[in-house]
């Protein structure tokens, strides 16, 4: 049996509002029968019964995530695809949200639907939505590259992973390693962490010529822009910390003419949707997003049985090894 289906999948293939569909899944009166039985077809459909859908005493929880800008990749896709398996595994229902910058507030929406928990899911226009949500009262964990007040945590420790890449490509011989990093809350942090990395591995005073930086907006357009900044640095590795900017990365690299990873090393560090498969395929410093998932609802859970202590956690990621970088050449 497929239990992996959002709210949103059900009314699509049933034909109805999400709201009607959490309305009869939660037996709620005032449904009409032929919603009912719309709703009851999609969940056959899909390969859900509709006690594994919604049992009637567990409710609802939201996994509220910014809305993807224009051309720009989904940081938080792998991590939405797992909080949606271990949400249904525990036995209740996931129910997809988006906020943006010109999206009215879901909050009290939210609240009326009658979810009883939320996980949010990176930042920008996320992160007012998560204190909205708290202020509520409703149990809310958020997952993000930067430390937050008000809400259960999770937070995405980049600087540990970025130290961890300029090793790699240090012990690989490269001296001029340059970062890309995404123009968000977490950007000063990151920065400042790479040029640490490379002043206590190189021993140089790790100025802006020497450990080139590269600040991008949202979009491959602007991640190719940035890379473009590196390469006129000469570096022979680039370090990218979104999945935007890695695409801009290897399409920069392809129009100067550059092989990847012969050329010019890459490394990634956070999520990149399908780095496995991709040409070349892409090492990256990486999560568990699996085990984040189960700690991340584990918690919410906790909230909402009514525990009063915020969890709060710090998980730093590991290096996982693909072909995307090579000993640096002798020039």
């Amino acid at each position: 049996m497929r239990t992996d289906v959002s709210l949103a999948r059900i009314a699509e293939v049933s034909g109805r509002s999400e709201s009607t569909v959490s309305r009869v899944l939660r037996r709620a009166p005032g449904v009409s029968a032929e919603a009912r039985r719309a709703v009851e077809v999609a969940l056959r459909t899909l390969g859900v019964s509709g006690a594994e859908a919604a049992p009637s005493d567990r409710g609802i929880i939201a996994v509220v995530q910014a809305v993807v800008l224009g051309a720009d990749v989904d940081a938080f896709e792998s991590l939405f695809l797992e909080m949606v398996r271990r949400i249904y595994r525990v036995g209740r229902v996931a129910l997809r949200v988006t906020t943006g910058p010109e999206l009215e507030s879901s909050a009290t929406r939210l609240q009326e639907f009658g979810i009883v928990g939320a996980v949010v899911l990176g930042g920008q226009s996320a992160g007012p939505e998560a204190k909205r949500l708290a202020a509520l009262n409703i149990p809310v964990m958020r997952v993000s590259n930067a430390r937050h007040e008000g809400t259960g945590q999770i937070v995405l420790d980049a600087t540990q992973g970025i130290d961890t890449a300029v090793r790699h490509l240090v012990h690989l011989g490269h001296r001029r390693i340059g970062i890309a990093v995404p123009e968000d809350s977490a950007a000063a942090s990151r920065v400042a962490a790479y040029r640490r990395s490379m002043a206590d591995l190189l021993h140089i005073p790790a100025t802006r010529d020497q450990a080139p930086v590269a600040q991008a907006g949202p979009g491959i357009l602007a991640g190719s822009q940035a890379a473009e900044r590196l390469l006129q640095a000469n570096c022979s590795a680039v370090i990218s910390c979104s999945p935007a900017i890695t695409f801009g990365v290897l399409e920069s690299a392809r129009r100067a003419g550059l092989d990847v990873p012969r050329d010019l090393s890459l490394l990634t560090v956070g999520e990149m949707p399908d780095a496995d498969v991709v040409h070349p395929p892409l090492s990256q410093v990486t999560f568990d997003w699996s085990q984040l998932a189960q700690t991340a609802i584990g918690e919410l859970e906790r909230l909402i049985a009514g525990a009063r202590t915020l969890p709060d956690y710090s998980v730093t990621p590991e290096l996982v090894l693909r072909s995307s970088e090579l000993p640096v050449r002798t020039r």
